[in-house]
């Protein structure tokens, strides 16, 4: 007995040893294996009626050895002699184009991509050379206007977004990173990775070790929207623990009525109301990497220099037969028109701003489409080599007297107000671009509307709805300014449409408001009017810059950061300040006409704030194709876009043996395993030889 007591301690005390000397410092082997990469950002899987686009790796991951390509040599090499795949391409972000991704993609070579950013942030980096749009060539083609007239053929011969290549709507099957190239991973990934072990020397492949890579980023959902909706609806009923496996794309659009009005003064009547509109969002392959800037930002900073300029005249609206002006930003345009098409629903259900109820007296009157007199709507508006901007109609519509007349004069008013711009109106006899009024006029054509935009017959912006739409593509000592005038110009003749009269010339666009929102959306998100609007406490890190893209709400209406500091925003230029504390400054369930916002506070300074009275409101930016029972997914008709739930996005490198060394190891880790086995017992059997009682032990 006693000698077997001795050998179980002389194997504890083995067993302690090796964990002593194979973890001394508390690291973990995996920790010693990987090493982990950050400052990335991954594509990712969504889906409609029919299709799914994005990416996926598998649940495990995908691994990779490492190949830099930067130029087409690199290419041929991989495609042609590398005889180590599945490879991980790190890719220079100039080559990050279509028919290199299909190259990759059909080679059957290729574990994933990571495009290699070379500087800190995609603000500072060099972009690539344009074009460079990653959506179609006739963006929102399918739920538009024009999808089934004489009209859809045009933009295949006259592509509004000649620079897309669709790569926005391309299906891989394995996962595609874009990951900032910091001093740390640019030594890590290049210096330490694949130039110390991978790089072929004159073409010969280089011998093992390798580096390779893990990426992660593995999507629940597949197949389309309707397949990933009754699967997640089978999971809620059979599993403990249900969770759905995608969501619908959506958010929130912002509006502002400029004047309060309450139901119990009557209905609106038809014709009185002017619609100002801007989309909110904008598109990228990467989630959180869509800055948006042309696509998005420069006609929603109009339109809330317009807010600021209207808030000073409000008055005077209703002189006329004008009753009220609707501010809108429409979220989710990029997919199908998810934030217009909701709202343009909701006006034809009689839901617009919300559903009447008896029991609560404090409510909007309803707005319909009839209540509509005008419609204009901001498109992209960063100069690009002059300060003309064109204005596109509908030839649809047009095709109507009353509407016809009725656009002359929005033409007209904006002409004759264009001041420091050349405005420039296009040919009636061509198509809307891409454009939110789009879905009004599907659901009524006698709107008198019109697109304000930087382009004529092709879009200007060479980086439509990708990564590299940011603030260095349309840098301009005159960008704010020249928005200002744009804005001057459509206060201007809002100001004539509704009073007939001229608008006051004390009355001017805040430039330095522009500069700020310019920033602040563009720049640094952590800027002081962000921090103010939201009483200091704007926790985002500095230099961090929004993403546009409209995500998924997950069914709770809540507000993403984007909207969140634009609503704000809006209640700051559209509201009237009021001479109350912050007990007062309350919001009531039972008042849907005002909303009550606290602004200005510090936590240095408590008795600072100012309580803004506003008429900002919200309504949900989700397809009505998610409302609707039995609705056809293939029809077209909304927005059919989810998003996949995933778990984590991770990326890690290591050194990976030959196959032969790892069959190797593996063969003689098993032998190792063997021996010990006989080893062991045959040191039990005989511990009575090799541990012999004491005398004293046998005295006893």
């Amino acid at each position: 007995m006693a000698g077997i007591l001795n050998v179980k301690k002389v194997c504890w005390l083995l067993f302690s040893a090796i964990l002593l000397a194979t973890d001394l410092s508390g690291e973990r082997i995996t920790e010693k294996i990987y090493q982990r990469i950050d400052d990335g950002f991954s594509c990712f899987r969504r889906l409609n009626g029919t299709h799914q686009i994005g990416c996926s790796s598998s649940q495990s991951g995908n691994v990779g050895v490492v190949h830099y390509v930067g130029k087409k040599l690199d290419f041929d090499w991989l495609l042609e002699v590398g005889p180590d795949a599945p490879y991980v391409v790190l890719l220079a972000p100039d080559l990050f184009r279509r028919e290199n991704l299909m190259s990759l993609k059909n080679s059957g070579k290729v574990a994933g991509i990571v495009v290699l950013n070379q500087t800190d942030t995609t603000f500072h980096n060099p972009s690539p050379a344009p074009p460079y749009s990653n959506d179609l060539t006739c963006p929102n083609k399918i739920t538009g206007l024009y999808k089934n007239d004489e009209f859809s053929s045009y933009c295949d011969s006259n592509p509004w977004n000649p620079a897309g290549d669709a790569i926005l709507f391309e299906d891989f099957q394995f996962p595609i990173f874009f990951i900032n190239e910091t001093k740390l991973n640019q030594s890590v990934l290049l210096d330490d990775c694949y130039l110390k072990f991978n790089r072929p020397i004159e073409g010969t492949p280089p011998s093992y070790p390798l580096c390779a890579i893990e990426l992660k980023a593995f999507m629940w959902a597949a197949v389309d929207t309707p397949t990933c909706l009754r699967r997640g609806r089978l999971n809620m009923l059979l599993n403990p623990q249900p969770s759905e496996y995608c969501d619908p794309l959506g958010n929130v659009n912002i509006f502002v009525p400029v004047l309060a009005a309450n139901k119990s003064s009557g209905p609106v009547r038809n014709h009185s109301v002017i619609f100002i509109s801007a989309r909110l969002d904008s598109a990228s392959i990467f989630d959180g990497l869509s800055v948006g800037a042309d696509t998005a930002i420069t006609g929603m900073a109009t339109l809330i220099a317009i807010a600021d300029m209207i808030n000073k005249f409000k008055f005077d609206i209703r002189r006329e037969e004008i009753e009220n002006i609707f501010l809108v930003l429409f979220n989710g345009e990029a997919f199908d028109y998810i934030g217009s098409s909701r709202m343009a629903y909701e006006m034809t259900l009689g839901k617009f701003p919300k559903p009447l109820k008896e029991e609560n007296p404090s409510q909007s009157p309803l707005i319909g489409l009839e209540h509509i007199k005008y419609w204009i709507e901001l498109g992209s508006l960063a100069p690009h080599g002059d300060k003309k901007i064109y204005l596109h109609t509908d030839p649809k519509s047009r095709s109507d007297i009353r509407v016809d007349s009725n656009v002359m004069n929005l033409i007209n008013a904006l002409m004759n107000n264009q001041g420091n711009l050349t405005v420039e109106s296009v040919n009636a006899s061509i198509p809307l671009p891409p454009a939110s009024l789009q879905s009004f006029l599907k659901k009524d054509l006698s709107i008198p509307g019109l697109l304000i935009s930087n382009h004529k017959n092709a879009f200007t912006n060479q980086f439509y709805n990708n990564e590299w739409d940011t603030f260095q593509t349309i840098s301009s000592s005159k960008l704010s300014k020249h928005l200002a005038e744009v804005a001057q110009t459509v206060s201007a003749a809002i100001y004539k449409l509704a009073t007939r009269d001229e608008m006051p010339t004390n009355i001017v666009a805040n430039v330095t408001l522009l500069e700020s929102i310019l920033e602040c959306y563009l720049v640094n998100a952590n800027c002081s009017l962000f921090s103010w609007l939201l009483n200091g406490r704007n926790n985002l890190a500095t230099g961090s810059i929004l993403p546009t893209y409209v995500g998924v709400t997950h069914g709770d209406g809540a507000y993403k950061a984007l909207s969140l500091r634009t609503r704000h925003l809006l209640a700051m230029v559209s509201g009237d300040p009021l001479d109350i504390n912050k007990t007062a400054c309350i919001n009531s369930d039972h008042n849907e006409i005002y909303h009550y916002y606290w602004m200005g506070e510090y936590e240095s300074n408590n008795s600072s704030g100012t309580c803004y009275r506003s008429t900002v409101k919200t309504s949900y930016a989700v397809s009505p194709a998610f409302e609707i029972e039995d609705y056809d997914w293939a029809s077209g008709e909304y927005s059919s876009w989810t998003e996949s739930r995933w778990e984590t996005f991770s990326v890690r490198i290591f050194l990976k043996a030959s196959s032969l060394q790892a069959v190797s190891i593996f063969v003689f880790g098993v032998v190792v395993l063997l021996l010990s086995f006989a080893v062991t017992y045959w040191v039990e059997t005989n511990s009575a030889l090799l541990f012999p009682p004491s005398p004293e032990a046998v005295a006893c």
